[in-house]
């Protein structure tokens, strides 16, 4: 008797990007429309209406955009032509969500632990604009950018992050290095964006929070640099509300999509 073959899969690296606004995360959830929940429904269909797994570089919380999401899908390998695999995974996607790129891979590649950085985006804006006000988060009062920008190298380096972050008993791990956290003002928004080898839940949402609170006087420089020095969630710091955060990059030791577009445009570098 001839013993099965198995199945030979292919194992396919996908750049994504969609608005979170109508999303309960990434993270498939029952009885909630998310990201994953849509990307594995809609590559079943491709693989031949069969079950597959799409794996995030990092799972986004729910309201939270992305325009360098990064992931990984195993699918049959007799199906997998790139180019019409991507023409029809654009056909199908919904209107927030777009697969823009595909790109085969080896097997041992994984969107997750093969990152080696992460970058991060959190929009504020200065006045009320109906247009944006799904990407912006819109203060109270408009914060001064000078002074935010002397709390942010506080962030910078290797530290244990527990004050900023909630509660995740799937991260055990609450150790971050963050390499890069700077403001940028334009005439219209500030820009806070901040890069790091890994993320914990919530953890720029509550960095902006903290920041936001030092600027405007509710809080002290020194609680920043004490909730370093020791970690606890008794902290008082309030994260910041979760549609003026994105996802913009996903960098891996080596380049895995060709584009031509730039951060400035909120597309990733895999360098």
């Amino acid at each position: 008797m001839i013993e099965p073959q198995p199945e030979r899969l292919q194992r396919c690296a996908l750049l994504v990007a969609y608005d979170g606004t109508d999303f309960a995360g990434w993270q498939r959830q029952p009885g909630e429309r998310t990201v994953q929940g849509e990307l594995e429904r809609l590559f079943g269909a491709l693989a031949g209406d069969r079950s597959v797994s799409v794996v995030a570089a990092g799972r986004t919380d729910s309201g939270v955009h992305a325009a360098g999401q990064v992931a990984h899908v195993d699918l049959p390998a007799e199906r997998v032509d790139p180019e019409a695999l991507l023409r029809a995974a654009r056909r199908m996607c919904p209107d927030d969500l777009a697969v823009e790129a595909l790109v085969p891979v080896d097997r041992d590649f994984h969107a997750r632990f093969r990152a080696t950085r992460r970058t991060y985006r959190y929009t504020l804006a200065l006045r009320h604009d109906p247009f944006t006000a799904r990407y912006r988060y819109h203060p109270r009062r408009c914060p001064n950018v000078e002074r935010l920008s002397l709390l942010a190298p506080l962030l910078l380096g290797r530290h244990d992050f527990t004050s900023f972050s909630k509660h995740n008993p799937d991260t055990p791990n609450t150790v971050c290095e963050v390499d890069r956290a700077e403001w940028r003002a334009f005439e219209d928004r500030l820009e806070f964006t901040v890069r790091a080898d890994r993320f914990l839940y919530s953890m720029v949402r509550m960095l902006v929070g903290a920041q936001l609170a030092v600027e405007g006087g509710k809080r002290s420089r020194e609680e920043i640099t004490s909730a370093f020095a020791a970690p606890s969630r008794d902290h008082p710091f309030v994260p910041v509300p979760g549609h003026g955060l994105s996802l913009i990059a996903v960098s891996y030791p080596a380049a895995i999509f060709q584009t031509n577009s730039s951060d400035s445009l909120q597309r990733p570098t895999t360098v």
